[in-house]
């Protein structure tokens, strides 16, 4: 069962993003996403006053943090990310994609970023919104979200003649993703959904420990206390109102928690 949106609602941040193809080829025009907002994602969320959520759960209650993230998961995952004013500027325009229909719990946010020339569909035409995501769409996705630039410089072993090579590089360079421990990116596996919610975090800057978390703060009976995970996840899944210090990765004492906005 796929995640079904309860609310709408406001985060300070824009998004600059693509979905590619099944066949593993970059989006091209897309430049009109990249004028949606001029000023930069960790700047508005840094002097931000509260992080709202972007990941909300299923309709059973769970949040499954281990199960791999789909395509039409992460559309509405970054289109929760954009402006109030940047969403509705991109609002349903019709439905694109023949399998994607108007009763689909995600064709709002599939067809709003189409709109938006953020996303695309594959060669024959469809979306394959169950599709799960590679680590390199969802690299092509961080780079795009945060405008970054080309870079040769390469620490992986495996990418040097992958479509997403420039956008895999410049994503790990800004910590939007990371390699692995023998030096390789392994760009066409999958993702799991509390590793999107870490990278979102670290890019945005957003992290808490236990000591900062409030006691009324919202559990979920599969995001058990003792993972890694346990506090990135309720970062993710809760709007809140916090304090920090200036420093950088600072981490932050939670001072509020408020209703999830309304998207």
């Amino acid at each position: 069962m796929t995640e079904k949106p309860k609310n709408r609602g406001r985060m300070a941040a824009a998004l600059i993003a693509a979905i590619v193809t099944a066949a593993g080829i970059p989006v091209q025009g897309t430049s009109s996403a990249a004028e949606i907002s001029s000023t930069s994602v960790a700047e508005q969320i840094r002097t931000g006053s509260d992080h709202a959520a972007y990941v909300i759960g299923y309709p059973d209650g769970t949040i499954k943090p281990l199960k791999v993230i789909t395509r039409e998961e992460t559309a509405v995952i970054f289109y929760r990310l954009l402006q109030d004013q940047d969403r509705e500027a991109f609002a349903y325009g019709g439905l694109p994609f023949p399998d994607v229909d108007e009763k689909r719990w995600s064709s709002k946010e599939i067809a709003a970023l189409f709109q938006a020339k953020i996303i695309q569909g594959n060669p024959d035409g469809s979306f394959q919104p169950e599709r799960p995501v590679t680590r390199a769409e969802f690299a092509v996705i961080a780079s795009r979200f945060a405008g970054l630039s080309d870079t040769e410089d390469n620490k992986f072993t495996d990418i040097e003649n992958h479509w997403a090579k420039q956008s895999i590089i410049s994503s790990a360079e800004k910590n939007w993703i990371k390699g692995y421990a023998d030096g390789t990116f392994c760009p066409d596996n999958t993702i799991i959904r509390c590793e999107v919610m870490m990278r979102i975090n670290e890019a945005l800057d957003r992290r808490v420990n236990a000591v900062g978390l409030l006691p009324d703060v919202k559990q979920w009976p599969d995001n058990f206390h003792d993972k890694w995970y346990y506090e990135i996840v309720l970062e993710a899944t809760t709007t809140h109102e916090y304090e920090r210090s200036d420093k950088p990765r600072s981490t932050e004492k939670w001072t509020k928690i408020k209703e999830n906005p309304a998207w």
